[in-house]
């Protein structure tokens, strides 16, 4: 697994190898744990293939002492990853899916038993709707905001007005698009003044869709 993220992501910052390396991904995905692809997990949801990740890591710019967003908690290891990035920083993750959140909760507290490192991960798991304002992730600012679902083109709107709500200046946003058959792009975007700024834009991923409050109970019923 770590040479083919480094294979896909030439010149790949040490700091974030070592993530990979201390945030084991046998806490978070129990069959073909290190093989670099997407792995499908409960409610149809899938966790995002190691080289994938990686390259979200990057593209964040993620550094000590940042405060971060996670959207899509899924089985946690991408908020490890990243809180072990920014610590002392905060990664605060929210799930649409209870079930999920709980899971992704002990997932995390089984990994900081493992390592002894506790203060190296700083995160809060939180479960609800991320678009709906009223869920307590929209009670502070932070200075990177991510998403491991697929935006559409009727959410682009409220997500941009997520970025100018709760970012700090100079921080990033990044999302996948949703766009055909759920392929699209990664997207990051910077706010700058007030207003998001797209700064890079890869094509060629595919995600599983961002759900709201109404479409989640579609799932579940």
């Amino acid at each position: 697994m770590l040479r083919s993220i480094q294979f896909y992501n030439p010149g790949l910052e040490e700091n974030i190898l070592k993530s990979f390396i201390v945030c084991d991904r046998v806490f978070f995905v129990k069959k073909d744990t290190y093989a670099d692809m997407p792995q499908h997990i409960a409610h149809g949801q899938t966790i995002s293939q190691p080289t994938t990740i990686a390259r979200m890591l990057r593209m964040l710019k993620l550094e000590p002492t940042l405060d971060v967003l996670e959207i899509g908690t899924n089985t946690g290891y991408h908020a490890a990853l990243v809180s072990f990035l920014v610590y002392p920083g905060k990664v605060t993750t929210i799930e649409i899916f209870p079930d999920l959140a709980k899971g992704a909760k002990k997932n995390i507290a089984k990994l900081k038993q493992k390592i002894k490192q506790t203060k190296k991960l700083n995160i809060k798991v939180f479960a609800g709707d991320a678009l709906d304002k009223k869920t307590p992730i929209w009670k502070q600012k932070y200075d990177r905001i991510y998403f491991t679902a697929g935006v559409d083109e009727k959410q682009i709107k409220k997500v941009h007005e997520m970025a100018k709500k709760l970012l700090r200046e100079g921080g990033f946003i990044l999302y996948p698009t949703s766009e055909v058959y759920y392929s699209g792009a990664l997207e990051i975007w910077q706010l700058k003044n007030k207003q998001i700024i797209l700064i890079k834009r890869l094509e060629g991923y595919a995600f599983v869709p961002l759900l709201s409050n109404t479409e989640f109970k579609g799932k579940v019923k």
